[in-house]
């Protein structure tokens, strides 16, 4: 808040910015440490009759603002406080955003957090103010708000800018707790000093400056990567998704799980026996009917999914050293009423279920010992099958530089001046919680070999333009190869994969196994 202004209002609650007096208030004397709430918290004490101004802004993607506070006392008066947020778009009219009352009932001295999408758009010049009002009696003389911390920024960008806020403070309770913290007996084990000064090591010096320059050394890796795909050909029958895809695993190092090696050496633990497999969301089961006819291993497989036509189709698909049987239900309701299995499956279906808390601890319980969960081209990207924000802008620097053939969306007709950024979860179950597949699955399940890649290059050939490319010219294949080369470079640089092939080990049958092993099944 370095270059914010706290002002005097002269004016009623309706009024625009132009109401405020040419009064400042000092704001060097208003932070404090409150020390009415049980942990440690600093801010800014604004009285009733006073608005922060922040200074103009550049709204950015997907614009938020978020704001904590409280009651800057103990006891304010008995009608409480206002504190609202207002906002001004390229010099037009202030509107009321945000209203919040905080009274002496609240527990917690009324700590609060809150948040907002701002309605902007992209681009606009943002004036924000908080201010804060006395109660509908008028009764301003305890009225003090303590604001504990106001961010505004893009929605992605929230968590390193709230981590931020109050830096230097933080920095010097930091210093002064572990200056002193060591001195304590329970860390007396570890006093172990193995010199007899500290005089005959190099000084103490300075962290250097983040001096050194990048560019070159990505320019050279990105020719590189270029190179090494020139000599990648179609293969027959390829279209641009597979030829993009199989370009981008060449570059990738690393590889996704071998899943019919993994079958067959599952069988060798159980030759007495087929594997018993439980595919969820199977739809036709395309992707296990391959994987079973590859692995050439008995296998006795249920089938679960809410479409009985999909789940018929699936039959057809399997190899005939395959028992299959069809479940008609809803994954969600999964539990141990189909008994254990050595393999639980799903292709791309976890990203439409509602209840992954309920379904991943039901699949951690049915697991074997030994036995595996596995994820194959699962979307563990953003929710409703959107690009993440830093993903979406590369891909479309790369989209905007294609010729309008190359644009031409096949599924409304239209050419495109930019990737489509529509949230599929709104209407249906496409991506409802897919960000939350990763962080749930820590909870239940330890990683084997998790192979997540794929930030943006799919939705560039996908089954909206994938039919626009003629892999036969050289110059289409040029197209994709260059997107296959920053979709690798993203991924190094630390982008978000989206697409996941994965296997995993349930924490529960991992115990249950260790304890067989030393005192017998239980």
């Amino acid at each position: 808040m370095a270059h914010a202004r706290l002002r005097r209002s002269i004016h009623g609650p309706q009024a625009d910015f132009k109401a405020f007096a040419d009064q400042q208030a000092p704001m060097a004397d208003r932070w404090i440490e409150f020390p009415h709430i049980p942990q440690r918290e600093r801010g800014l004490v604004m009285q009733a009759g006073e608005c922060l101004q922040l200074p103009a802004l550049t709204a950015p993607r997907e614009p938020i603002l978020w704001m904590r506070c409280l009651r800057g006392v103990p006891q304010i008066s008995d009608d409480g406080l206002d504190v609202e947020v207002w906002c001004a778009c390229d010099g037009g009219e202030a509107q009321r955003l945000l209203s919040h009352r905080l009274d002496n009932t609240q527990t917690a001295a009324s700590l609060r957090e809150l948040s907002i999408d701002l309605p902007v758009p992209l681009g606009c010049q943002l004036r924000i103010e908080v201010r804060c009002g006395a109660g509908p009696l008028g009764q301003p003389s305890a009225d003090w708000l303590g604001l504990l911390g106001l961010v505004v920024c893009a929605r992605d960008e929230f968590d390193l800018l709230r981590a931020r806020t109050h830096h230097a403070w933080r920095l010097q309770n930091e210093i002064a707790h572990f200056s002193q913290v060591y001195s304590n007996d329970f860390y007396s084990d570890r006093h172990t000093n193995r010199r007899a000064s500290v005089d005959d090591s190099s000084p103490r010096r300075a962290m250097p400056s983040r001096s050194v320059d990048q560019g070159v050394v990505e320019a050279s890796l990105r020719a590189a990567l270029h190179d090494h795909l020139r000599c990648v050909e179609p293969l027959a029958g390829e279209n641009a998704f597979a030829y993009a895809n199989r370009m981008l695993a060449m570059v990738i190092p690393a590889q996704a799980p071998d899943f019919p090696g993994r079958l067959r050496a599952l069988s060798a633990q159980h030759p007495d026996r087929p594997l018993r497999m439980l595919a969820l969301c199977a739809g036709e089961a395309a992707i296990e009917g391959s994987i079973l006819e590859a692995a050439g291993v008995p296998v006795e497989l249920c089938i679960v999914d809410v479409n009985a036509g999909l789940l018929d189709q699936a039959v057809m698909h399997m190899p005939t050293m395959v028992t299959v049987d069809r479940v008609l239900g809803d994954a969600n309701d999964i539990g141990p009423q189909l008994g254990k299995f050595d393999v639980v499956n799903i292709t791309s279906g976890l990203h439409h279920l509602v209840e992954l808390e309920r379904v991943l601890a039901a699949i951690a319980e049915i697991l074997s010992p030994g036995g595996e969960f596995w994820l194959i081209g699962e979307q563990v990207g953003r929710n409703g099958n959107r690009l993440w924000p830093e993903a979406w802008e590369i891909a479309n620097r790369i989209f905007a530089a294609w010729p309008a053939s190359k644009r031409t969306n096949h599924n409304t007709g239209r050419v495109d001046a930019e990737i489509p950024d529509t949230d599929f979860s709104a209407g249906c179950f496409e991506g409802i919680r897919s960000q939350d597949i990763i962080g749930q699955l820590e909870r239940h399940f330890l990683p084997v070999n998790c192979y997540v890649r794929n930030a943006f290059l799919w939705r560039l050939a996908d089954v909206a333009y994938a039919a626009n490319f003629d892999l036969n010219d050289r110059a289409d294949r040029e197209l994709l190869m260059r997107a296959a080369t920053e979709e690798a470079m993203h991924w190094a640089q630390g982008g978000r994969g989206t697409e996941m092939h994965a296997v995993y080990r349930s924490k529960r049958a991992g115990l249950l196994g260790l304890l067989a092993e030393t005192h017998g099944p239980h």
